[in-house]
């Protein structure tokens, strides 16, 4: 195969590309979000789960001229531990819930028409761009979804172009384990068959067993430094925080996607068991975590009032900017999603306020050497022990992450300086994802 060589005359100031996911759960409140201006982004990823009440949301984002990408949601609807849960209230989703599609759905001419429904979907909404039908290419289950995943975006561009969709755009989606993208040979089947598919944009998931350390941080990026091969944009999905900054800092990856309390990681573990049984005592949802983007971390909100508590916290947890939090902590309690969402788009604001070329060493140096001064000074930091009683948080389990992360923090930012400097002699940047795709307002798809 033949190597494809980086882009080295990109523009000096490259934008990345920030996709945000409404999610499944809390899609009304990002999409106030939006419409109040609080969330910068024009570009934005809807789940055909719940696109059916989302029908004036999209709107919306047309109105603001924004992009707006579907998820089919085919990965968790073929997974057992997946299928039954908010992503079953697809159109497609199989008519029994709690039984994941089966290979044959995605043959061409299955009764099921799969691909009909997607396609008859996105042009009824008007959307910019589908995410190709998908599956995790690792699924203990099944080892056969490679070869159908490359026919599905086939079939898909098909249908649309049969639905009227022309001018809908398809980005394709692989889903697997970091150690897969690592594999050669996973390589080596994989981007072949890539290069002859109708697809504007290579989404990837990338499913790790331990958390984003040194040697995980090293793999990331030196792994999709590879996939660049392909000569397509890279938009890493389900990825936001520290690691996310570090992808684009790194010109590994041309974008990010991700949600606000949901959408945020990928995890495949249990991946082929039936789902939990949910416990009916127990509330359901998840507990929105609060990202101290100085810190490259996320607390939920009893952890970050206990931290707060002590002397000197909030001048080092916090960000000294009046604008982002004028009545200081009371704005992160009454709504920590429009926090997150402001300070997740302040640290892509500095990247992209950096020329492309110099960005590895500017994350390496100086975002990181934020992120070590600041693990350090929280390391020592004394929280009131009545406060962790009252809120029900083990102050010792507490102190003890932040003990960790000092440490990890410090190794962090040597193995990101030495990938900088790799990054640096390659000379490379990555491909420019192109100008917005707008979605067509509902009232020019033909559909009533």
């Amino acid at each position: 195969m033949s190597v494809i060589a980086f882009p080295k005359q990109a523009s000096v100031f490259q934008p990345v590309a920030h996709y945000i996911r409404l999610g499944e759960t809390s899609y009304r409140k990002v999409a106030d979000l939006a419409a109040a201006g609080v969330i910068q982004s024009k570009r934005f990823v809807v789940d055909g789960s719940k696109i059916a009440y989302q029908r004036d949301i999209i709107q919306m984002l047309q109105g603001l001229g924004a992009e707006v990408v579907l998820d089919p949601r085919i990965i968790e609807l073929s997974a057992r531990r997946k299928c039954a849960g908010l992503a079953s209230t697809a159109p497609w989703a199989p008519q029994t819930r709690g039984v994941p599609l089966s290979p044959d759905v995605f043959r061409d001419r299955n009764p099921a028409d799969i691909y009909g429904a997607i396609a008859r979907c996105a042009v009824e909404y008007g959307v910019s761009a589908v995410l190709s039908p998908s599956h995790y290419l690792a699924d203990p289950g099944f080892n056969g979804w490679q070869p159908i995943d490359h026919d599905a975006c086939l079939l898909l561009r098909r249908a649309l172009d049969s639905e009227g969709g022309k001018t809908i755009a398809i980005d394709y989606l692989v889903a697997a384990r970091l150690t897969d993208f690592m594999d050669e040979n996973f390589r080596s089947k994989m981007m072949p068959n890539l290069s002859d598919l109708p697809y504007e944009n290579l989404w990837v998931r990338a499913s790790m067993s331990t958390p984003i350390g040194p040697l995980n941080a090293q793999r990331l990026v030196r792994t999709l430094s590879r996939w660049h091969n392909i000569g397509k944009p890279i938009v890493m999905d389900y990825m936001g925080g520290l690691t996310a900054e570090a992808l684009v800092g790194m010109n590994v990856v041309s974008g990010i996607s991700h949600g606000y309390g949901e959408q945020s990681s990928f995890t495949t573990t249990k991946w082929t068991d039936p789902p939990d049984e949910r416990d009916k005592d127990k509330s359901s949802g998840r507990a929105m975590r609060i990202g101290v983007s100085a810190l490259g971390c996320t607390f939920n909100s009893a952890e970050l009032d206990v931290l707060l508590s002590a002397h000197g916290a909030k001048s080092v947890l916090l960000p000294n900017d009046r604008k982002l939090l004028p009545n200081g902590v009371e704005d992160i309690r009454r709504d920590p999603r429009r926090f997150n969402i402001y300070d997740a788009q302040r640290r892509m604001a500095e990247i992209n306020a950096v020329p492309t070329a110099n960005r590895p060493d500017h994350f390496a140096d100086q975002r990181m050497r934020e992120v070590v001064a600041t693990a350090n000074k929280a390391a020592k930091l004394n929280p009131k022990s009545d406060i962790a009683e009252a809120k029900n948080v083990d102050l010792t389990k507490l102190r003890a992450r932040l003990v960790k992360f000092s440490t990890t923090s410090e190794k962090l930012r040597g193995t990101y300086e030495s990938l900088a400097q790799e990054r640096t002699e390659q000379g490379a940047t990555v491909r420019a994802i192109g100008d917005l795709r707008r979605s067509t307002p509902l009232n020019q798809t033909g559909t009533e």
